[in-house]
Order: structure tokens, then C-alpha cells, then sequence
């Protein structure tokens, strides 16, 4: 088994032949063996100043970084969705927005099974109605709350 610092990755000269990056170190079976436990315990592989791998512990993502994933993952139905939008009081709002919105933002509306807290519609919508992203972000909490 070969580690390359430059990829961050391992790589064996049967499978690679050639391509093995020039960078490549070898590791032994039992490191390689440490390495992956400690990959599949929640640490990251990275290189040391001599290009061998290393376990490290993961970097503490920043507010914004934290945010920005949690904003990936936001995900509801259009149940959800139309109920959390009720319980604010902004659905009206948001059905006025739709019938003057674009006809894809209308198809969207009316036709997509679930709404994702990151799609061009969700942004348009929430512009047309004035909500701020902090508004949309709990909106979008409290709807993966909400069972029908």
C-alpha cells in the first residue's frame, strides 16, 4: 500500500501501475488498518511534514460553515411546507407571491413533492414575501417538525 500526501490518497502499484503519484510513500497493512478505524471513528487522514498519513482530529466548522451544511439538508414536504407556512400566518403571502411568481416557480408550487431549503424556488418565494433567510431557516425547522 502506497499513501500520497498530494492526494490524500492510497494507492497499490498492481491497481495503479503508473499513475501512482511520485509523492507516494509506503504503509504498512497495519497502518493502513489504523488509519481507516480512525477514518471510520470520525478523524481525518492528512499528511505529516514528511508526507506520511496521520489521523487528525476534523476542524471545528465555523458558524457559517455549520449553517451553510445544515441549510444542504433542510428538506419537507409540501404538507410541511404549506403547514409551518400556515402556523406563521405567511401562506396567504406566499400564494399571492406563487400567482405572480414565473410559471416554473408556479409548477414548482403546485406540483413538487417536497421543497428543498436551498432551491431557486424557495429563494424566489421567500424574496417575493420579504423573508429574511433567518425567517426561512426556522420556517423550514419548524416544518420537519410537523407529521400529518
Amino acid at each position: 500500500m502506497l499513501y500520497s500526501a498530494s492526494t490524500n490518497g492510497f494507492y497499490t502499484a498492481e491497481i495503479h501501475g503508473p499513475a501512482v503519484p511520485k509523492d507516494a510513500v509506503p504503509v504498512t497493512a497495519a497502518e493502513h488498518s489504523a488509519l481507516m478505524a480512525g477514518q471510520a471513528r470520525g478523524m481525518m487522514i492528512a499528511a505529516d511534514t514528511l508526507g506520511r498519513p496521520i489521523l487528525k482530529e476534523r476542524p471545528t466548522p465555523t458558524v457559517a460553515e455549520a449553517l451553510a451544511a445544515e441549510r444542504a439538508r433542510m428538506v419537507v414536504s409540501r404538507f410541511q411546507a404549506k403547514a409551518a407556512l400556515h402556523a406563521a400566518g405567511r401562506l396567504e403571502d406566499v400564494e399571492r407571491a406563487v400567482a405572480q411568481a414565473d410559471p416554473i416557480t408556479r409548477i414548482a408550487w403546485s406540483d413538487a413533492g417536497e421543497f428543498r431549503r436551498l432551491s431557486p424556488t424557495i429563494a424566489a418565494l421567500a424574496a417575493a414575501v420579504g423573508m429574511t433567510d433567518e425567517e426561512v431557516d426556522n420556517l423550514f425547522r419548524a416544518a420537519a417538525a410537523i407529521t400529518a
